[in-house]
């Protein structure tokens, strides 16, 4: 593995993630965007007061460069100097050549030239990794993140190979998860759990028996399907997410306790040529009655990645598709 490293101006860095030479989105990071409003104004303050900040880590493939440690941040820069969002309203005025500028509550646009230039010209170290291979990365990214406070599905995701990867990165990337999740669960990789649990109840139908969504029955999962092609079963996720996307508005409120089986309700109904009518309706009725749905609601009291409950779901699903 060969590491240069650099640093950059936060214009140039922006300038080239807008041009698309620099990729934000990666299969082993987050999604770009799941910093709340304090959290990216203190990234733009630290670039106007001096303060280190955090290096950008990425990896060169077909003359790209995609970042795998560092999204948020770059996401971040790249967002404020397009006007995508105003300045938290606590931050206290910095000083620059002895004058003193107020930053609280401002877009980009709306500073004064002088603070304008400070943050285009910061400078944020960015490590650029050639020569390596992908064990290498998985190796290096699980070393990066090994101070931070993962949680079970970002901690899982070294463990999964390119083919795996590329399944979640692929379903997680599909829009109908901007109509049922929140920028906390974008933030607690919601999407990639699900995108998981999806896979592990389309695989249910072959030669893959579930048993829970634990850890350890996710990890033995991923060990299962690493090297499996799983290009079928992601196309069939996606047909049936456009087919949700078609037709449930914006303001959805899906529970994440019932969203991979949803899904997998529709995956089942495509493939098995049932009503896509009465199966949206069926969906549609089971939302609007979900609060006193006491039978449902009764499968997750003991847990959502139990054995009883992942089996009791999925059967109740099961049943709602073969009744249509």
């Amino acid at each position: 593995m060969k590491v240069s490293s650099g640093n950059k101006p936060v214009q140039t860095l922006a300038n080239k993630v807008k041009r698309g030479n620099i990729i934000l989105k990666h299969r082993l990071q987050r999604r770009e965007g799941v910093w709340n409003k304090e959290s990216k104004s203190l990234l733009i303050d630290s670039l106007l007061r001096g303060y280190i900040v955090n290096p950008i880590h990425t990896i060169s493939e077909g003359g790209k460069q995609y970042v795998i440690d560092g999204v948020q941040r770059l996401g971040t820069i790249s967002d404020f100097l397009n006007d995508g969002f105003s300045l938290y309203k606590n931050l206290n005025p910095v000083e620059i050549e002895d004058m003193t500028y107020e930053i609280a509550g401002l877009k980009f646009s709306k500073l004064e030239q002088p603070v304008k230039d400070a943050i285009c010209d910061a400078q944020i170290q960015v490590y650029e990794i050639t020569e390596y291979t992908d064990k290498d990365v998985r190796e290096m990214f699980s070393r990066l993140n090994s101070g931070k406070p993962l949680n079970t599905t970002q901690k899982m995701t070294p463990n999964m190979s390119d083919y795996m990867s590329d399944a979640i990165f692929d379903i997680v990337s599909h829009p109908f998860f901007e109509k049922v999740l929140t920028p906390a669960q974008f933030k607690s990789s919601v999407d990639q759990a699900t995108a998981l649990e999806i896979l592990m109840l389309c695989a249910t139908t072959e030669d893959y028996e579930i048993n829970s969504f634990s850890r350890k029955d996710k990890e033995k999962f991923i060990e299962y399907s690493n090297y499996k092609d799983l290009n079928d079963k992601v196309e069939l996720i996606k047909q049936a997410l456009n087919k949700l996307d078609e037709n449930f508005d914006e303001d959805v409120k899906i529970p994440k306790t019932s969203l991979s089986f949803i899904i997998f309700a529709i995956c089942r109904v495509i493939k098995e040529k049932k009503g896509m009518t009465k199966a949206m309706d069926a969906i549609k009725d089971f939302l609007a009655n979900y609060d006193t749905n006491e039978e449902y609601k009764g499968y997750i009291t003991q847990g959502t990645s139990a054995n009883t409950s992942v089996v009791q779901r999925l059967e109740y699903w099961r049943h709602i598709v073969k009744s249509l």
